[in-house]
């Protein structure tokens, strides 16, 4: 802090006015459906005037006025004019206006059933599935009639009806009283994960290198800045730091999340190398963050056990249904730092932070537990102020680690009936939600799954699974535009610069790993693989170790990569994380069995089992695998979707016949030895369509989102048939990952850094 101020104190005039505008912090441009606040102050001194260049939809005084539904969204330029003693510098600001919602009527609403025990008044939910006159599915509250207590004292069906928001229509909700029931399902994973460093990749493989990129730059990142702002809230002295800057710095209401992070990635990449920086990083942030915990606690106004980069001022907001931006979703902060602690206790074998993550659930269980089941669907219904993350999952996480089941009740403070209900009856009613507001949430309930067994929670998350990755995702796997769920299958419409936030499939890879684990079919890992190469792979800078990610993957003609390095957005957050996690889908096991997902060269050691794995490709059709001791074990190699012929197996250099497959696997037995298997997975350039536009293409190649390099900001247009356009598609002999189509060349999505890009073109017949 001190050498900012000496920074400013020695700077003219005209470095006053820039350090200003790069001070100058709107909140989220990307989303924008509330006022903003213009300042008309800088940080420093200066005179700050505002100009935008749309004021239709933004005044020159920051009103925002969303264009009407149907229009769609509009990129508003907004002009800062700085001034500071006769200097002036200009500072420009992109925001994106989301279209207002469309007012639908309500033409039908599903009728549903309840269970509740014998004695118990039956909980009805909030909301109903609603179908629109568009054609779609959403959900709207709902006022339920008084419930008589001697209709639920035996068994038997009763009904009652409810009265929908907005609609003279009724519900039929059909009351089932039975028995109390002891059982719960069986809710234990079929398959393990290999913990530690029981995997390690090549490191000259693409996915090595991007994680020894991040290693270095979590390496070299100063923990006291990523202490800045809860030291700041604590205590105050921030130790000489710099501030954080972006969605961190400390006028944002966010602050706290990237550290929650920087936690987890710091656990991830000691787990996968066990690097002792790493751990010497974790100790220090753990026990600098026991000491804010400790001091807030003194505090005035501050519950015991409470930690966070602020105040408790935006959790009480909450609970008057304060709206975004004045507050921004301060539960999903917390959500960061207690995933981010807990990964420090599981992954580096911290108590301390174990310790810490306890005093906070305590303090959440004392807050949440006095607020009324109606105020917390009300609060977590918010868009935005109401994200919450994945408190649910960590809350049951912390639950099955110590045991304490109050974690497990407040848990489940966090049902959202607005998403928990559709996903349950299995109506897909996303359109127009928050998608990385709802995908955590999903993954939570499968964690309650996990902890408690009621599989509700189970069909909730697969159903929802089902649902984005059948009618939701462009073709390298993201999903959502501006942040948003589109309606089903609706992909043409959404083709722009905001496609994909990463966040997004961050959290859908995490989901898809979770599902696997509980019921091994072959279609999860075939979605893993398209996100993490075409996706998760290709959101990171791989010509400098700075810490890049890309916040949307755009998707528009003529798009080009922005990756952020010091915004501090939710997906620099995330893509903190992602590139220390490409072992944990590799291989997966059972007591004999051995999973081989996904074709990235690597090394695993399954001791347990006496059996050692040595995983390396040869261009990319051709897999070898080394295996060296081990007792008799089955090993399932999936078959990717992308194999165009039969795939040919030798082991120790003999052809295999008479294959044996079972559920999209290749099947392999015998007493594994000193043994060379070795499998030829043809592929073949193949087309990818999109459900709403049979015209717009992607190029695939094996695993691998083919994108043309191109600066035209129109779509590339063929004209011919599929089979004329493929057989027009010339491979590089030199570089088999680099095609020609008449004059563009195409390569995978992952390679393009700074290069504008196309990965949907057009195919006129």
């Amino acid at each position: 802090m001190e050498l900012r101020q000496n920074a400013v104190r020695t700077a003219n005039a005209k470095e006053i006015t820039e350090l200003d505008g790069n001070a100058i912090y709107l909140g989220n441009l990307n989303t924008v459906e509330a006022d903003l606040k213009l300042p008309l102050k800088g940080k420093y001194g200066s005179s700050i005037q505002w100009e935008s260049k749309e004021t239709l939809f933004i005044s020159h005084t920051g009103k925002v006025t969303r264009p009407t539904f149907g229009v769609g969204n509009r990129k508003v330029i907004l002009v800062a004019t700085l001034t500071y003693e006769g200097a002036e510098t200009r500072k420009t600001f992109e925001a994106t206006v989301l279209q207002e919602e469309y007012k639908a009527k309500i033409v039908a609403v599903n009728p549903l059933t309840v269970r509740t025990n014998v004695g118990e008044q039956p909980e009805l939910p909030t909301v109903v599935i609603v179908k629109n006159d568009t054609g779609s599915y959403t959900v709207s509250p709902v006022s339920w009639d008084l419930v008589k207590e001697e209709t639920y004292r035996q068994p038997g069906f009763f009904p009652i009806h409810g009265t929908v928001e907005g609609s003279p229509l009724k519900v039929l909700a059909t009351i089932q009283v039975v028995e109390k029931a002891l059982e719960t399902t069986d809710h234990t994973k079929r398959l393990k994960e290999f913990k530690g460093q029981k995997v390690h990749l090549e490191r000259k493989s693409e996915f090595g290198a991007a994680m020894n990129r991040f290693l270095q730059y979590v390496r070299s990142t100063d923990d006291d800045q990523m202490l800045y702002n809860f030291r700041a809230a604590a205590t105050g002295d921030t130790k000489g730091a710099q501030p954080m800057t972006g969605w961190d710095a400390p006028e944002c209401n966010l602050k706290g999340h990237t550290t929650g992070h920087y936690l987890s990635a710091l656990a991830l990449a000691y787990d996968a190398t066990g690097d002792s920086v790493l751990l010497g990083k974790i100790q220090y942030m753990v026990a600098e963050l026991g000491k804010c915990q400790t001091a807030m606690s003194e505090l005035a106004g501050y519950g015991q056990g409470f930690l966070s980069a602020y105040s408790e001022e935006q959790f009480n907001l909450l609970e008057q249904y304060t709206t975004y931006p004045e507050i921004w979703a301060p539960y999903y902060t917390l959500h960061k730092i207690m995933a981010g602690l807990l990964d420090c206790y599981e992954l580096a074998g911290q108590r301390e932070a174990l310790e810490i993550c306890d005093k906070l659930g305590h303090w959440l269980y004392n807050r949440l537990s006095r607020l009324p089941r109606e105020q917390l669907h009300k609060m977590w219904s918010l868009y935005i102020a109401g994200e919450f993350g994945g408190m649910n999952e960590v809350l049951a996480k912390l639950s099955a680690i110590t045991g304490n089941e109050q974690y497990l009740m407040t848990a489940k403070y966090f049902d959202n009936e607005k998403l928990f209900l559709p996903m349950k009856e299995n109506i897909d009613t996303l359109g127009n939600m928050h998608a990385n507001q709802h995908i955590p949430q999903v993954i939570g309930a499968l964690k309650l799954f996990e902890v408690a067994g009621d599989e509700a929670y189970f069909n909730i998350a697969d159903n929802f699974w089902t649902m984005v990755t059948q009618s939701h995702i462009y073709s390298i796997g993201g999903t959502g535009e501006t942040e948003m769920f589109r309606e089903p299958d609706a992909i043409a419409g959404f083709l722009t610069d905001k496609t994909a936030e990463t966040c997004a499939s961050y959290n859908m890879l995490k989901l898809t790993k979770e599902l696997f684990q509980f019921n091994p079919r072959k279609t999860y890992m075939d979605y893993y693989e398209k996100a993490l190469y075409n996706h998760i792979l290709a959101s990171e800078n791989s010509q400098k170790a700075e810490g890049g990610s890309t916040y949307f993957m755009p998707l528009a003609p003529g798009s080009i990569k922005k990756f952020d390095t010091h915004e501090n957005t939710c997906c620099h957050g995330t893509g903190l994380e992602n590139h220390f996690k490409y072992q944990e889908a590799i291989y997966f096991h059972n007591e004999d069995r051995l999973y081989v997902n996904l074709y990235i060269p690597s090394q695993l050691d399954w001791s347990e089992q006496g059996l050692s794995l040595i995983q390396n490709r040869d261009g990319l059709e051709t897999v070898r695998f080394e295996i060296g001791g081990g007792s008799e074990t089955t090993l399932m190699f999936r078959i990717p979707d992308w194999v165009s012929a039969p795939l040919q197996v030798k082991i120790n250099g003999e052809p295999c016949r008479d294959l044996e497959y079972e559920d999209g696997y290749l099947k392999l037995r015998k007493e594994w030895k000193k043994d060379e298997i070795e499998l030829t997975l043809p592929c073949s350039v193949r087309l990818v369509g999109a459900p709403d536009d049979d015209t717009l293409k992607t190029l695939a190649y094996g695993p691998y989102v083919l994108a043309a390099i191109s600066g035209e900001q129109d779509y590339l247009t063929w004209t011919c048939s599929e089979q004329e356009l493929l057989d027009q598609i010339i491979q590089q002999k030199d570089n088999p990952l680099m095609f020609m189509l008449d004059a563009v060349k195409f390569v995978p999505l992952y390679l393009i850094q700074d290069e504008r890009y196309h990965v949907y073109f057009k195919l006129a017949r």
